[in-house]
């Protein structure tokens, strides 16, 4: 079982590096606002969640595991993922670029005059709300946490399909001859 922790963390951990990176990529060279970056991200959060899965299933289970296991394992490391990306996000919008928020808010603001419908106290209130409670490092890092969760469990789902890989039903009965307590993790 420590084992087991010890390969969610790590593989959880590295997940959450390849997240941050698009992150930073996308600060760096200010592509928060293009559609072809996100598109980018979205391939690469994919092939994270893929590479993390393989690797997983080939070297915790020996090339083979279960869709249940492979998806129980993948929950389990976008937890570690989500935490890490929540950490990430509440340090950046707090300390390293504060200013990214005064810029969403400021997008958020020119949305809002562009609606015909609202008028001026309409506008403010909504204004003052998203300053208040939404465009907040708090805030951020909470959407942040609860989105790589939530799209990890998607994609996962669908992932998982094509990663599991059953073994044969003589290896899964001899698997267990020959090995004593202490040398299975489960």
């Amino acid at each position: 079982m420590k084992n087991k922790l010890k390969t969610i963390l790590i593989y959880g951990s590295i997940f959450s590096l390849a997240v941050i990176l698009m992150s930073v990529i996308a600060y760096v060279f200010d592509l928060s606002e293009s559609k072809a970056f996100g598109w980018v991200s979205v391939l690469v959060f994919i092939a994270a969640l893929v590479f993390m899965q393989k690797t997983y299933r080939d070297n915790y289970y020996n090339g083979f595991a279960s869709y249940g296991k492979l998806y129980g394992g993948t929950v389990l490391m976008m937890v570690v993922a989500s935490i890490i990306i929540y950490i990430y996000t509440y340090v950046f919008y707090k300390v390293i670029a504060p200013e990214q928020i005064y810029k969403m808010l400021e997008v958020a603001r020119a949305n809002l005059y562009e609606n015909d419908q609202l008028s001026s106290e309409q506008i403010n209130q909504s204004y003052q709300f998203m300053t208040k409670y939404v465009f907040t490092p708090m805030a951020m890092s909470l959407t942040g946490m609860i989105t790589t969760f939530l799209e990890g469990l998607v994609f996962s789902l669908i992932t998982c399909i094509f990663i599991k890989k059953k073994q044969d039903g003589f290896t899964e009965a001899m698997q267990g001859i020959g090995e004593t307590e202490t040398d299975t993790d489960e």
